[in-house]
């Protein structure tokens, strides 16, 4: 096992790159906010009833892919509510409603973002030692390496976090926590992931118990007593209610719900596994361009039908496009660009690219300048249901 010390090490590090990483965001969003284009925000505040602040922080989570505007506005209100109901309401006035978006929006930002891809990153190695769990002949070496690696992630990397959290949100519970890292890391809908927040919980505390079992048979020790009493720890610890519990049993929950790639057959009854679309031998496509989310929602959009798809690609196209925009991109090239990345990540080897393209600009020239943009979705979404969905 690693000593005190080391983690508390580590743990400090973690902390002063956590700092300085949400320094730079508040400082970015800061700047960025300020060349947020007044009638996109305009629009998004009538639609979405809610403050033009909260519609500019929303306009930049959308534009950065990570969360819809609707989905942003709802997070951002909701903790405005939140706050109001604990006595602690943001002040009605534009300066401070700002504030309060740019603040919220780097966790946002940092939860749906950065936070997401380090928990899917560092839980595959994990994946691979919990994989023996149900194994009859696991030894008590594996059920300490286990034990060891959920340690060391949680205490360096998850704790951090969720203390930082519970900092800036005042008066806010465990449970608050939850259901602000919950969602993202499950990509569960919240009402789902309250509903399962039992069943989880006591799937969590059998795993303990599990490697509670297997240490129990090895020759008495102290180093052996010393795991075992944490085990017991952090089981009476998950027994708390849900608002109450502790920062460590918090984020060793956060970490057991976190899904595990499926890669190497993992089918353990107790350690949850799931995996998301797949590229080569990756987990998930790395979501660095607008082009890897348009990618994903494509082929999540087979799900749906009729009107649901079409509302649905509509939403994740123009998100595309205006982030191409935003970009100093000219329409015509966002589309002959998202064309052409389709086919080529969608294996579409006899599909015309060239001839659509210049059907394309033909029909984009004789359109009004006004009218491009929804003609410019249009002509993607045409292709996605006629050369990838065969419809």
């Amino acid at each position: 096992m690693l000593l005190d010390s080391e983690l508390e090490k580590l743990a400090v590090a973690s902390r002063q790159r956590l700092t300085q990483e949400f320094a730079e965001k508040h400082a970015n969003l800061q700047e960025r906010i300020r060349r947020v284009p007044i009638e996109e925000a305009k629009r998004i505040s009538e639609k979405l009833n809610c403050p033009l602040e909260i519609a500019m922080m929303a306009f930049l989570l959308d534009m950065d892919g990570i969360l819809s505007a609707r989905k942003a506005v709802d997070l951002l209100v909701r903790e405005l509510q939140r706050r109001s109901e604990i006595g602690d309401a943001v002040p009605n006035l534009p300066g401070n409603i700002q504030e309060f978006a740019i603040s919220e929006g780097r966790w946002l930002e940092y939860n749906y973002g950065s936070f997401v891809r380090d928990v899917e990153v560092r839980v595959r190695e994990l994946a691979n030692l919990e994989a023996t769990v149900d194994d009859e002949k696991q030894t008590i070496e594996k059920a300490i390496s286990v034990l060891q690696e959920r340690t060391k992630l949680v205490e360096t990397f998850i704790s951090p976090i969720v203390q930082k959290w519970i900092n800036e949100h005042e008066k806010s519970t465990s449970l608050d926590a939850l259901l602000a890292f919950g969602p993202p890391i499950t990509k569960w809908k919240l009402a789902t992931l309250v509903g399962r927040f039992t069943k989880l919980r006591t799937r969590n505390q059998a795993f303990f118990r599990r490697l509670r079992m297997t240490l129990a048979t090895a020759e008495e020790s102290a180093t052996i007593g010393s795991i075992i009493e944490s085990i017991d720890q952090i089981v009476a610890a998950l027994e708390s209610p849900l608002d109450q519990m502790d920062v460590r049993a918090t984020s060793h929950f956060l970490l057991h719900i976190a899904p595990r790639p499926r890669g190497r057959g993992d089918m353990s009854r107790i350690v949850i596994v799931g995996a998301a679309t797949t590229r080569g031998s990756k987990t998930e496509p790395d979501m660095t361009s607008p082009f890897d989310f348009l990618e994903r929602d494509v082929k999540l959009g087979r799900r749906r039908k009729g009107k649901e798809r079409k509302t649905y690609l509509f939403e994740r196209i123009e998100r595309v496009i205006r982030v191409l925009r935003h970009q100093g991109i000219d329409i015509m090239e966002c589309v002959g660009r998202s064309v052409k990345e389709l086919a080529e990540r969608m294996n579409l080897e006899n599909t015309p690219v060239d001839e659509i393209a210049a059907k394309n600009e033909q029909e984009m020239a004789s359109t009004s300048p006004e009218n491009r943009d929804e003609m410019a979705v249009q002509m993607v979404y045409d292709f996605v249901t006629s050369h990838i969905y065969g419809e």
